[in-house]
C-alpha cells in the first residue's frame, strides 16, 4: 500500500479499517506491521536451528509498540517529528503481562527477563540490569513504566494482539523449552579438573545468551528493513566446502617439495587434515615459527567445516599489519578474486569508531540523522563463509552492548574459529576470552583453534575456565620433526648489556655488516623512529636500503614497505629494517640476523620466527636479545611483565636453551603468577572489573540488598552490567580515532565516495580501511587544532589527515619539528 492509496485520510481513527503499517520508504510505498513482525520473526528463527523459538518470540514482539495511533498518525499523516512516539518497550510490557506456563516456570522467569532485555532495547544498547550502585534496576524500570499512563498507550497496542497473530502464551511456553534445554547444557560442562562450572561462569554464560539472542534480534529487524527497502528478500549464502577444499588441494600439491622445510610442513598441513573429523570443541594447533601454520590451519578448518556442516570460518589475527596478507594468501590458495563474496576482511575502518557506537550518546534508531543511518546499513553481517578480522574486533564486538557491533554475534555460531598467534591475547581479558569462546564451543557449537609457536597457559588461570577438548593438541609434539625446524639460537644478553639508542643501533648496524641484512626489533613507536634516525646518522644508507615500521603508517603503506623488504631479500640486496613488534606474527620474511629489544620470551621467539626462516642457512643462526636503557613502558604492562621474567630467566638459566618447551612454559607460569588477582578480568575501575559486571555482579547485589528501603537478595535472575562494560572495554585503550592519511590512491578513493552509486561506496568504504591510521586522543584533537584533520566525507563522517603530516618513510607526523628525521 502506498501513501497515495490512503492520501484523503485526515487521521487515524479507532475504527480504522487500514492495516497496521510498520515503515514507508522514500518512494511511499509501506510495509505492513504484521509482515514486518512476522518476516522479522521468520529471519529470526531461522538464522540457526538452536534457540529458535526464543528468537522467533523477540522478534515478533519488538515492535509490538507501533501499535497505536500516535505512531500511525505519524508515519501516514506525518503528524509530530521523529522519534517522539517510543514503540520499542511495549513488546517488553507484553512479555512482562504473561503467565509463567506450568511444567515451565523456572525456565519461563528467565525467558521473560531474556525477552524483555533484549525487546526493549534493541534500538539502541543492552541496558545495564543493576545501575546507579544498585539504586536502579532495569526490570523495576520496565514496571514503572508499564504503569505510565499516555506515554506508551500501552492499553492500546494491547488491543491489536490478536490481530497482528502475536500468539504470545503458546510462544512463551516454546520459548521456556529453549532456554530449559540452555540451562540443562550449561549444567553439564565440566572444567578440565572434572569439577561442574563455576557460579560465576553460568552467569557469564547466561549473559552471553542475552547478547546472542540480541543478535539475532537486531540482524533480523535490520535484514528485514533492507530487503523492504531494496525489494528483494534475503537467502543465505550456501558455501561448498568441499569445491574449496578441492581448488585448495590442487594449489598445495604445485608447492615445490624440494626442500626439507617444505616436506615438514606439508607433513604437518597433513596431520592437521587428519586431526578434522574430531568432534567439536576447543583445540590448540603448537607449531614452531616456520612450520606452515597459517596453511595447516585453513587446511584444518575447510576439512572440518565440510565434515561437521559448519556454516562458516573465522580467522582472527592478533595484528592489522599481516591482514592483509594473510587475506591474500587464503584469496590464492583458494582462487577467490578481489569481488569476490566467499572471503570478507573486516577489521578497522574509515569509519569512526564513535558512530559505530552510536547509541551511546542517547540516539536511538527513531531520531537518528543520515550518517548514522548509512552507517548501520553498511555495518558487516559477518555472513561470508570466510571471514579474515582481528582480535580488537572480536573482542570489542563480544564485549559491546551495542546493536551494531553485536550484530554480527550470532554469525560466529556453528562456525570454525581460529585463533591465530594466541599469545598475543591482551593479559587483562584472558578470562573474559576464556568465558566467550567456551561459551562459543559449548552452547553455540563452534570449533575453536588456538594457534602459536608458544602456546600459553590460559587454561591454567586462577578461574580455570578455558574449556578444551579432552585430547586439545591437534597434532601431538613429534619433537624429531619440530627439531628439524630448527633454525635459530637465542642469545640472551648478560649482566650490564644494556644499551640505548644509539648503543643498539650501533649493534644492529654490526650485525647487519656480518650477516649481509638485518631486522631490528623494539618495544615503542619512539624507538624504531630513534633507532632509524640513528642509523641514518651512523651513515648506513651507504651500505643498507633502511625501512621503518611501525602503526604510524596506514595498512597499505607498510605492505608496499613490506613488499620491498621482500624484493631486497629475495634478490639478496643489503637491508636493515627496524620495526615495532608488528612484524612478530604471520608475516613470512626470513633474515639472515635478528635484533630484539628484551621482552617477553613469546615475543622474543616470535621475532626469532623471522630469522633464517625457510632455512637458508643449514647451521642455525643467532637471534640478539638487547636491553634497551632507560626504557619506559609503564603503559604496556604486559611487555614489562614480560620483559622482567625474560631478564629472571636468562640470569636463572644462563646458557640454557630458549626455544625449549620447559622453558617456555616456566615463563608462562611465572607470567600468570605475576598478575595480580582480578588482573585478566579487565579491571575497570578500582571496585569493578568487566568479568564480575558480565558474571554475577555481586557488588551490584549487595548494593541493592543494602539500599533504602531495600532489606532482601536481588530478586531477579539476570543481574549483568551490560552497558558499563560495553563503554569501558576497549582492546587498544588509548586509541579510538581513525582517520584517512595521503597516501597511494586515498585521494582518489576519497572523490570515489561521494561519487558513485551506494553499493559502489560500501566497496570505496571497504578499500579506504588500508588507507587509514588510528590516533591517539591527544594526538587528534592536537592535529585538529591546527587544521591538519578535516571531514572529507559527511554522509559516513569519513576524517583525512592533510599531506602535510604524513611522511613517506614514517608516516604520520603530529609535530613538524620531527621532519628532520626523514632527510
Amino acid at each position: 500500500m502506498s501513501v497515495a492509496q490512503i492520501k484523503d485520510v485526515a487521521c487515524i481513527s479507532d475504527n480504522s479499517s487500514l492495516p497496521l503499517m510498520a515503515r514507508k520508504d522514500k518512494s511511499g510505498k509501506m510495509q505492513t506491521l504484521a509482515d514486518h513482525l512476522h518476516h522479522a520473526a521468520y529471519y529470526a528463527a531461522g538464522f540457526e536451528p538452536q534457540y529458535a523459538d526464543i528468537a522467533s518470540m523477540a522478534a515478533v514482539l519488538h515492535d509490538f509498540g507501533k501499535a497505536q495511533r500516535r505512531f500511525q498518525r505519524y508515519l501516514l499523516n506525518g503528524e509530530g517529528n521523529r522519534g517522539d512516539v517510543v514503540h520499542a518497550w511495549q513488546g517488553a510490557f507484553a512479555v512482562d503481562d504473561l503467565s509463567l506456563p506450568s511444567g515451565h516456570k523456572t525456565s519461563a522467569r528467565l525467558a521473560k527477563e531474556i525477552l524483555e532485555l533484549i525487546i526493549s532495547s534493541h534500538h539502541g544498547d543492552l541496558p545495564d540490569c543493576i545501575g546507579d550502585v544498585g539504586m536502579k534496576i532495569f526490570f523495576e524500570d520496565l514496571s514503572e513504566k508499564k504503569e505510565i499512563n499516555g506515554k506508551y498507550a500501552y492499553e492500546e497496542v494491547k488491543t491489536h494482539e490478536i490481530e497482528l497473530d502475536l500468539d504470545a502464551d503458546e510462544r512463551l511456553r516454546q520459548s521456556s523449552i529453549d532456554v530449559e534445554g540452555l540451562v540443562f547444557r550449561i549444567n553439564q560442562l565440566k572444567k578440565s579438573n572434572g569439577n561442574l562450572l563455576s557460579k560465576d561462569s553460568v552467569n557469564f554464560y547466561l549473559g552471553l545468551f542475552v547478547k546472542y539472542l540480541y543478535s539475532r534480534l537486531v540482524d533480523a529487524d535490520r535484514l528485514d528493513a533492507a530487503c523492504f527497502e531494496k525489494g528483494g528478500t534475503y537467502s543465505e549464502h550456501v558455501v561448498d566446502w568441499q569445491s574449496l577444499i578441492d581448488v585448495f588441494d590442487h594449489n598445495m600439491c604445485s608447492f615445490n617439495q624440494d626442500s626439507e622445510i617444505n616436506r615438514i610442513r606439508g607433513v604437518i598441513s597433513r596431520k592437521c587434515r587428519e586431526a578434522a573429523s574430531r568432534p567439536t570443541g576447543i583445540y590448540r594447533l603448537a607449531v614452531p615459527t616456520g612450520g606452515g601454520k597459517t596453511l595447516a590451519s585453513l587446511n584444518y578448518a575447510l576439512h572440518h567445516a565440510a565434515f561437521q556442516g559448519k556454516r562458516r570460518i573465522i580467522y582472527v589475527i592478533p595484528y592489522l599489519s599481516i591482514t592483509e596478507q594473510t587475506s591474500k594468501t587464503f584469496k590464492n590458495m583458494l582462487n577467490l578474486d578481489e569481488e569476490s563474496s566467499v572471503l570478507l576482511e573486516h577489521y578497522s575502518s574509515a569509519q569512526g569508531r564513535e558512530f559505530e557506537r552510536g547509541s551511546a550518546n542517547g540516539q536511538n534508531e527513531e531520531n537518528e540523522g543520515p550518517v548514522e543511518h548509512n552507517r548501520k546499513l553498511a555495518a558487516e553481517r559477518w555472513d561470508s563463509p570466510i571471514i579474515v578480522t582481528t582480535m580488537v574486533q572480536f573482542l570489542e564486538t563480544v564485549m559491546s552492548s551495542h546493536g551494531t557491533d553485536l550484530r554480527k554475534f550470532h554469525n560466529m555460531a556453528d562456525s570454525v574459529i581460529i585463533f591465530d598467534e594466541i599469545q598475543s591475547l591482551p593479559t587483562n581479558a584472558i578470562n573474559l576470552f576464556n568465558e566467550v569462546v567456551s561459551f562459543l564451543s559449548s552452547v553455540l557449537n563452534s570449533t575453536i583453534l588456538l594457534c602459536s609457536a608458544t602456546q600459553p597457559l590460559l587454561e591454567k588461570t586462577d578461574r580455570e575456565n578455558l574449556l578444551l577438548s579432552d585430547k586439545p593438541d591437534l597434532i601431538s609434539g613429534d619433537l624429531k620433526l619440530f627439531n628439524k625446524l630448527r633454525r635459530t639460537n637465542i642469545v640472551m644478553p648478560g649482566d650490564n648489556m644494556d644499551k640505548d639508542c644509539l648503543e643498539f643501533a650501533e649493534a644492529v648496524l654490526a650485525h647487519a655488516r656480518e650477516h649481509g641484512n638485518c631486522l631490528a626489533i623494539v618495544n615503542l613507536k619512539r624507538e624504531a623512529r630513534d633507532v632509524f634516525q640513528h642509523l641514518h646518522d651512523l651513515d648506513a644508507e651507504s651500505e643498507f636500503k633502511l625501512v621503518h615500521l611501525s602503526t604510524s603508517m596506514c595498512g597499505r603503506h607498510r605492505t608496499d614497505a613490506l613488499n620491498r623488504v621482500m624484493e631486497m631479500l629475495a634478490t639478496q640486496k643489503p637491508v636493515i629494517c627496524v620495526s615495532t613488534q608488528l612484524i612478530e606474527a604471520g608475516v613470512d620474511l626470513s633474515f639472515a640476523c635478528v635484533v630484539r629489544a628484551m621482552t617477553g620470551l613469546d615475543s622474543i621467539l616470535q621475532a626469532a620466527g623471522r630469522c633464517n626462516r625457510n632455512g637458508e642457512s643449514a647451521t642455525p643462526k643467532d637471534v640478539f636479545v638487547y636491553s634497551i636503557r632507560g626504557e619506559n613502558l609503564s603503559m604496556l604492562p604486559d611487555i614489562q611483565t614480560g620483559k622482567d621474567i625474560a631478564q629472571q630467566l636468562a640470569r636463572e638459566h644462563p646458557g640454557e636453551d630458549f626455544l625449549d618447551e620447559k622453558i617456555i612454559d616456566e615463563y608462562y607460569r611465572y607470567f600468570l603468577k605475576r598478575q595480580k588477582h582480578g588482573a585478566m578480568d579487565y579491571p575497570i575501575d578500582v571496585r569493578n572489573t568487566a568479568y564480575d559486571l558480565l558474571s554475577t555482579n555481586l557488588l551490584g547485589r549487595g548494593n541493592y540488598a543494602h539500599r533504602s528501603n531495600a532489606h532482601s537478595k536481588y530478586p531477579y535472575c539476570f543481574a549483568q552490567s551490560f552497558k558499563t562494560v560495553g563503554n569501558s572495554f576497549h582492546v587498544i585503550v588509548r586509541g579510538g580515532h581513525d582517520v584517512v592519511v595521503s597516501y597511494g590512491r586515498s585521494s582518489d578513493l576519497l572523490d570515489e565516495l561521494s561519487r558513485r552509486d551506494w553499493d559502489a561506496r560500501i566497496r570505496t568504504l571497504r578499500k579506504l580501511q588500508e588507507y587509514t591510521v588510528s590516533l591517539f586522543d591527544h594526538d587528534f584533537k592536537k592535529l585538529s587544532e591546527i587544521g591538519a584533520i578535516y571531514l572529507a566525507d559527511d554522509n559516513f563522517g569519513v576524517y583525512a589527515l592533510d599531506t602535510a603530516h604524513y611522511d613517506e618513510r614514517y608516516g604520520v607526523v603530529v609535530d613538524r619539528s620531527q621532519e628532520g628525521i626523514f632527510v
